[in-house]
């Protein structure tokens, strides 16, 4: 397991627009293709594919919300299954701080191929999600 703790981004939009968008369906991101989306209460459960280092691969994770404070994400398949983190918010006016702090692993992958890996993964997220929080109503 890797720890990351990956602070200091923030969304370009109040903390309540940033929940408001996250329960929606324009929660999307493109460099994911979502195969089931299911909801039960505060639990999110996704299955899609996505890239992972050239490769796409499926993906499961389990998200529980706990608004507004932040999630916890589990994956449960795929190259990253084993890992866990809490996604937690900062709300700052006009803008959300985002903080993600957690263990993770790829399977095969050594701890730095890790980090690089899941940091651009995580980059990848935070630019779909401040783009599409833009458009968001």
């Amino acid at each position: 397991m890797v720890f990351i703790l990956d602070d200091g981004s923030e969304f370009d939009a109040p903390l309540e627009k940033v929940w408001n968008y996250l329960r929606s369906d324009e929660h999307r991101h493109p460099s994911a293709k979502v195969i089931s989306r299911e909801v039960t209460g505060n639990v999110v459960v996704l299955t899609s594919e996505r890239t992972v280092r050239g490769n796409l691969v499926k993906v499961k994770m389990r998200n529980t919300l706990y608004p507004p404070i932040g999630f916890l994400q589990e994956y449960l398949e795929g190259p990253v299954a084993g890992s866990r983190a809490f996604v937690y918010y900062t709300p700052k006016g006009d803008k959300t701080g985002i903080t993600i702090v957690g263990d993770f692993t790829i399977a095969g992958l050594d701890e730095k191929a890790v980090k690089d890996t899941l940091m651009t993964m995580l980059q990848t997220s935070f630019d779909e999600d401040n783009e599409n929080l833009k458009k968001a109503k």
